[in-house]
């Protein structure tokens, strides 16, 4: 969790009521031994959203929302990790360690960074502001129809026309040419030990993190000519796909609308918005990934992607939005009419224009399928396969199993194609397509509704009874467990126990640094199932989840053994024969003990 100690962490959950906090934000009402109301994360007129002082979690039964009181703050103000623990600290009086003392020269060069970006910004800036340096610039925002109001907001500003022209300004303030190149704002030269300016007659574009802070730059050309765009490269404070440009301006919008759209350009993003569409933010071109994902996810769970009417390029970008639907965020998509992008349609019909288009939004499945219904011909069994094997690959990442069904009932009926057999298409796909917040070849296996039970009441009984957890360590590595998330919680267990550590449920959620992880704890915590026979429970379970692993690995191990019959690999069908002859044995085994405790 960063730079804050565990049992720092430790001392504050402690020390810290989540019925006082949470009451501070939204009303509760007493609901037997825990409190009630209205979920906070989603409307709803029932309250499904429960409140535990025992355990000192929270949890959704609509929308799954749950977690400890550093995952509450953190979803309700929409901040980061650390920013939960200070107010957290700060409301339970427990002094944090200063991160300055522990790593003082990285701080301070971060905090240098900073400055940096922000004296760069106003150079640049001044540049645009001054009539004389600044026309071309002006004459390029004019020709766009960037207001004055915009340039200020965005705080857009100018490079002149100059090898020099940031240098000698930082110069002037006391600021080395070698720290503007570890900013990433200069350049070495190749010929003697001097540095350039990295940006040189160009529209600056400043990029903030989402507190408002300047941590790149982007920079267009004011011509035709060629790189068209360059920005700042990767700094401690810059990863380029952990941000998005102009969230800091339209994150309250975000949550209000509660949707986001999606461009690809500085300037689509600041057109929309000057049109008074506000909920919008720019991907700068690039393929979303799982941290800007992430990122949103604080403020919006759905998200309306805007592409021009380029089907090769809608059709690889649509690839990569597969993530989303895994994240478990709604996707819809706007496809522009030829020859226009979110900057000119603005231009012509206005943010009102732009708006009645991304209300009519199609979702993910429609939008991909009507695509490849352009691009194959759906009355050729060729084409049927093709349209087939683009659409199921985003079918098999949709978590809710009804509408899964419905759009694989839609796509048979389209396409004319037996339900069932896209069923039995659908079952091969589900494990390659398969993602988890980790990589992890363990997702691809196929595991039974049984075994993900089986997995889940183990993991219940261990949270509830924290003697139950050693039982399960003697029989189970936690790399046994099939589920991702599931594994990541048994091995904290696992770990809290070794240690002689406390185990509750609100301690095993502040060693987790993903989503999913503290809302799985909470549901099967808050689960008012009641297992009587712990005991038996724990082994039926146990069980359930030998047999399933070396059912799996003897599927593995079938298709490999196939694989090197065809390359006539003797050697390795030798090995891959007594390692299945072993796994037959062990199988066997477990079966006879099983059948003697039996009796």
């Amino acid at each position: 969790m960063g730079l804050i100690p565990q049992n720092v962490l430790d001392d504050i959950l402690d020390k810290s009521d989540i019925v006082e906090l949470i009451a501070s934000y939204i009303p509760l009402k007493k609901s037997g031994r825990n409190f009630k109301a209205n979920c906070p994360f989603h409307h709803e007129k029932t309250p499904s959203f429960t409140v535990s002082p025992d355990k000192q979690i929270y949890h959704c039964f609509g929308c799954g929302a749950g977690g400890n009181a550093f995952n509450f703050l953190m979803k309700y103000e929409r901040v980061e990790f650390i920013d939960a623990v200070k107010v957290l600290a700060h409301k339970t009086n427990v002094m944090l360690p200063s991160v300055e003392e522990r790593l003082p020269e990285e701080s301070s060069f971060i905090k240098d960074l900073y400055k940096i970006n922000e004296l760069a910004a106003s150079y640049y800036t001044s540049n645009l502001l001054n009539q004389d340096t600044g026309k071309p610039a002006h004459t390029y925002l004019a020709r766009r129809n960037v207001s004055k109001e915009s340039i200020v907001k965005f705080r857009l500003g100018y490079s002149i026309n100059a090898w020099d022209g940031l240098l000698k300004y930082a110069r002037q303030r006391g600021v080395s040419p070698d720290i503007l190149n570890k900013a990433g704002l200069a350049l070495p030269s190749s010929k003697d030990n001097s540095f350039y300016d990295r940006f040189r007659h160009r529209l600056i574009f400043p990029i903030f993190d989402s507190k408002d802070k300047i941590i790149a730059f982007g920079a267009r050309v004011l011509d035709d000519s060629l790189p068209k765009y360059v920005n700042s490269p990767e700094t401690p404070i810059y990863t380029k796909g952990r941000h998005l440009y102009g969230l800091n301006l339209a994150k309250s919008a975000i949550a209000q609308a509660d949707y986001v759209i999606i461009v690809e350009g500085y300037m689509d993003m600041i057109s929309a918005y000057q049109g008074g569409v506000e909920n919008i933010v720019a991907s700068c071109g690039t393929a979303l990934t799982t941290e800007q994902i992430r990122l949103l996810k604080r403020f919006t769970n759905e998200v309306v992607m805007v592409y021009d009417a380029d089907q090769a390029g809608q059709m690889a970008s649509l690839r990569n939005l597969d993530i989303l639907i895994t994240e478990g965020l709604s996707v819809r998509l706007v496809s522009l009419p030829t020859g226009e992008d979110p900057d000119s349609y603005v231009n012509k019909f206005g943010g009102s224009g732009f708006r009645k288009l991304v209300e009519n939004a199609k979702d993910l499945f429609s939008y991909k399928l009507d695509l490849l219904l352009q691009k194959y011909k759906k009355n050729t069994p060729e084409g049927k396969t093709k349209i087939v094997s683009e659409m199921l690959p985003t079918l098999s990442r949709i978590p809710n199993a009804v509408l899964k069904s419905s759009y694989l009932k839609k796509l048979a009926q389209d396409l004319d194609i037996d339900e069932e057999a896209l069923k039995i298409e659908l079952q091969k796909v589900r494990g390659a397509y398969s993602y988890s917040y980790e990589p992890d070849t363990k997702q691809k296996l196929d595991s039974s509704g049984v075994m993900k039970v089986a997995e889940r009441i183990l993991v219940t009984l261990m949270l509830e009874d924290s003697k139950l957890v050693g039982n399960v360590m003697k029989e189970l590595d936690y790399e046994a467990f099939q589920d991702g998330t599931i594994r990541k919680i048994v091995k904290v267990l696992y770990d809290f126990y070794r240690e002689g550590k406390d185990i509750t449920p609100n301690k095993i959620i502040s060693y987790l640094d993903d989503e999913s992880s503290p809302e799985l704890i909470s549901e099967l915590i808050s689960d008012t199932h009641i297992y009587n026979d712990k005991e038996k429970n724990l082994r039926d379970c146990i069980k359930w989840v030998k047999h399933s692993l070396l059912k799996d690995r003897l599927k593995i191990l079938q298709t490999e053994i196939r694989a090197a019959e065809v390359n006539n690999d003797h050697a390795r069908l030798k090995e891959l024969l007594n390692q299945y002859s072993t796994l037959i044995k062990e199988r066997n085994f477990i079966c006879a003990e099983e059948k003697r405790s039996e009796n």
